[in-house]
């Protein structure tokens, strides 16, 4: 008797604490379109910089990297090192972003859970979204061939322990996956003559 006296507030107690560390991604939604990606040349260089996403930005160029080449918009994409003889193409991705919150509605519903003595802490949600803007400049032999803007949000549902180290991972490796996604589908409008770049180092050497 005693013993399920104990039990049953212990049982209590730690399905309260996993209930209060959750969280659910919901990523940005994919290209409404019948057709893919198809590709845009063998090789490129991709130059990528971060430094305004407030929520970091590791992972950014290794996930475009990989969606481009698994897309088939390239066979090699260079990143983050360079060959020795890089080709004529070269892909600049400038991303920035802002990490939207709930700041008063946040205060209200930890209030609430805290009146309730925690109870409700698994089941009151909290939300965020992180949105992300990339610049993306296509170049051939330094002239743009094309630029275009890509933006995507990521949102994400959260309990109040719940930490930015569990879910952020997952949030950014969304939103990177994404910008990918909609650098291919925009460079599918693109033709790179494989041996113009070929063409032009013979004149000039001629």
């Amino acid at each position: 008797m005693r013993a399920a006296a104990w039990r049953r507030p212990l049982a209590l107690v730690l399905a309260v604490a996993l209930g209060a560390c959750g969280w659910k991604i919901t990523p940005p939604p994919p290209r409404a379109t019948t057709a893919g990606p198809r590709s845009v040349a063998e090789r490129v260089v991709l130059q990528v910089h971060g430094s305004g996403l407030p929520w970091g930005s590791g992972g950014l160029g290794e996930t475009v990297r990989e969606v481009l080449t698994t897309s088939g918009s390239f066979r090699e994409v260079y990143y983050p090192i360079e060959p020795r003889n890089p080709p004529p193409l070269r892909l600049v991705v400038t991303a920035s972003g802002t990490v939207d919150e709930e700041i008063g509605l946040g205060v209200a519903k930890s209030v609430i859970i805290g009146l309730l003595l925690f109870l409700p802490v698994g089941v009151i949600r909290f939300n965020k979204t992180y949105d992300l803007t990339a610049e993306v400049v296509l170049l051939n032999e330094g002239r743009e061939v094309k630029s275009f803007r890509v933006e995507n949000a990521t949102e994400v549902s959260h309990t109040m322990f719940s930490t930015m180290e569990d879910y952020e991972p997952a949030a950014r490796k969304a939103a990177f996956t994404n910008l990918g996604q909609q650098i291919a589908w925009e460079l599918s409008t693109v033709s790179i003559p494989p041996s113009s770049s070929t063409v032009t180092r013979r004149r000039s050497s001629g």
